[in-house]
């Protein structure tokens, strides 16, 4: 059991990892400030790969080259004051043979990621994940965010680098994310998007299963209607997912 902030395990399935904490995106349905964790004025902390590294083996954690690692839920882990170190946290469990996602609202361009690609053993060991939840209000609920536009520029990147970027509908918004499932197909289109994930928001409000990256029972997913309204329709024109787990474990199996 790792819970530092920094990095999280209940055991060695997955591990998740920060190399900062708080975030400037101020989503209107972020769960950062429930759990302490700043996103306004700059107030990150930041510490490098290698103070990262040296606290999984200090922790004796029990690493194996199946342990799924996971970036960027505490932090948008490609901000410009943590890019570096999340490229250095990339490129040493890519060595290691890890299979690891990371999940972004910022473009992430060929030339960022070309110096990982030697280090890279199957198709799918890094997988980059676009979040999206909604395109039409993103200037109102995502408001410090990148834009749409140049966020989903990220999926040229899956073409010339052949690394999956996927389409992280996460969280679905009630009425509100649903109303733009026709901008969505057309992006899918446009990028011939192969994959996407229908994720539920994250609340206190208790259901059966809590968050993966926390063990105080804090934050709870609660799924709605829309997601299945959303599965429904995506579901003709490309694979989809209710979570990111389940598009690792496919590239990690094919």
């Amino acid at each position: 059991m790792i819970d530092n902030g920094y990095l999280f395990a209940k055991d060695n399935k997955r591990l998740f990892i920060n190399t900062s904490l708080g975030c400037s995106g101020e989503c209107l349905y972020c769960y950062l400030p429930k759990l302490g964790y700043g996103n306004k004025d700059n107030n990150y902390k930041t510490i490098s790969a290698n103070d990262v590294i040296e606290m999984i083996e200090k922790n004796n954690f029990n690493l194996t080259k199946d342990t799924l690692i996971t970036l960027g839920c505490f932090s948008e882990c490609w901000d410009n004051h943590n890019k570096k170190e999340t490229l250095k946290t990339i490129e040493y469990f890519l060595k290691k043979g890890n299979q690891i996602q990371l999940s972004t609202k910022k473009k992430i361009s060929s030339e960022e990621l070309a110096i990982l690609v030697p280090y890279i053993k199957y198709y799918g060991q890094l997988i980059v994940f676009v979040s999206s939840t909604t395109i039409s209000k993103h200037s109102v609920i995502e408001k410090n965010t990148e834009s749409i536009e140049k966020r989903f520029e990220t999926f040229e990147m899956s073409k010339s680098l052949n690394i999956p970027v996927i389409l992280y509908m996460k969280p679905i918004l009630e009425n509100i994310t649903v109303k733009d499932l026709d901008l969505y197909k057309s992006y899918i289109e446009h990028y011939s998007i192969k994959d996407v994930v229908v994720g539920s928001i994250f609340t206190g409000n208790i259901t059966n299963e809590t968050v993966h990256f926390s063990n105080k029972n804090e934050l709870f997913y609660n799924s709605i209607k829309d997601e299945d309204i959303i599965i429904s329709e995506l579901s003709k024109i490309c694979n989809v997912y209710r979570r990111s787990t389940d598009v690792t474990n496919y590239y990690k199996m094919n």
